[in-house]
């Protein structure tokens, strides 16, 4: 559980994720206040019955609709001792902002953001179990995919179908929007569903993720629908070898950078450096993009319990992208892939 840091006498969190991590709650309006000695959760009343459910190890507070405005107002109220209060800027808008310091007159506010989101880094066995769930669906929705005929379907129509796969097999909200890019659109890395037809001898990328109790998975694939170029065949051969040697290097103790760094080094060696624009992965865990981030300035290291994507890519205008991602665990005595569908190149009709 969360510790008030040393510069600050109390902590008021209001980036939803964070709420959920710490009390349970899944409403979409909630905050947590923590002092030396009172831990109190807010909401309103279209979530009291709820609250009283989920909230664990907090006294649950039903206020005026707005719950931050209302948490603040009943700290006032009750001369609860705030001292300096850290808030989440990232995360607080400038009208709710002004208003927390209008009533909290005499406090002194200080950004206190990332202290949650570092701990939700190292996830419990809980959340482990959440997010194979999630990865599950994801891997249902792939095979489901080899299975079906794409050619002559829309990309809409495909993300359709993977969508509906997932949430019939359990999955809660999607966590983002799935990418379905093909032909020539398989070179925009967030080449979201569009309409248009997948047609023959084309590459087709395929990013997805489901989640379960809040927690997420995220994977892509990239597939044909028949014979690829001998540079299309290239490209996905590098790609999934910097994959593998990304996924083989992910062990406690190694810097996000360094990681990022050598699978970089693998694709630029091949020709393709200009053509492998964004980091290698993120975090995964109640948010699909989270802490860490596997990037080139990224100071952060890799520990054991950390659910992380490795996902490299080449994307090259007229030819066509590639790219291959799997959501793994940072074991303690090495990475385990929770996504499992194949990483050999599938052709589909």
């Amino acid at each position: 559980m969360i510790k008030i840091p040393i510069g600050y006498d109390s902590l008021i969190i209001t980036h939803l994720p964070n709420v959920r991590y710490l009390t349970g709650f899944s409403g979409s309006a909630g905050c947590v206040l923590i002092t030396s000695t009172k831990r109190l959760f807010f909401t309103d009343f279209r979530y009291q019955a709820q609250s009283k459910r989920e909230v664990k190890g907090f006294d649950v507070h039903i206020v005026p609709t707005g719950a931050l405005p209302g948490a603040c107002a009943y700290a006032v109220k009750r001369r609860l001792k705030l001292g300096v209060m850290g808030f989440e800027a990232a995360h607080l808008d400038q009208r709710s902002f002004l208003k927390v310091k209008k009533i909290l007159k005499g406090t002194s506010l200080k950004d206190s953001g990332g202290i949650v989101e570092k701990s939700r880094q190292v996830k419990s066995r809980t959340e482990i179990g959440r997010i194979r769930k999630a990865c599950a669906l994801a891997d249902l929705a792939m095979e489901k995919l080899r299975r079906t005929k794409v050619t002559g379907k829309t990309e809409k129509q495909i993300a359709w179908l993977l969508e509906s796969v997932m949430r019939q097999a359990g999955s809660g909200t999607l966590p983002f929007e799935i990418i379905v890019a093909s032909g020539p659109r398989s070179a925009m890395p967030h080449g979201v569903a569009s309409g248009r037809v997948i047609g023959l001898d084309e590459l087709v990328v395929v990013d997805l993720g489901a989640s379960v109790d809040g927690y997420c998975s995220d994977m892509t694939r990239t597939f044909t629908t028949g014979e690829l170029s001998r540079r299309q065949a290239e490209i996905y051969r590098i790609v999934k070898e910097a994959q593998e040697s990304a996924f083989q290097g992910a062990r406690p103790g190694v810097t996000c950078a360094e990681l990022d760094g050598m699978t970089r080094r693998h694709i630029t060696v091949a020709g393709y450096g200009d053509a492998f624009r964004h980091s290698l992965g993120h975090g995964v865990g109640l948010e699909e993009h989270e802490g860490p981030v596997l990037a080139p300035r990224s100071k952060e290291i890799l520990c054991a319990g950390m659910t992380v994507t490795i996902e490299p890519g080449i994307y090259v205008e007229r030819i066509g992208g590639v790219r291959i991602e799997d959501t793994i665990l940072v074991g303690s005595s090495g990475p385990v892939r929770l996504t499992e569908f194949t990483r050999e190149l599938t052709r589909l009709r």
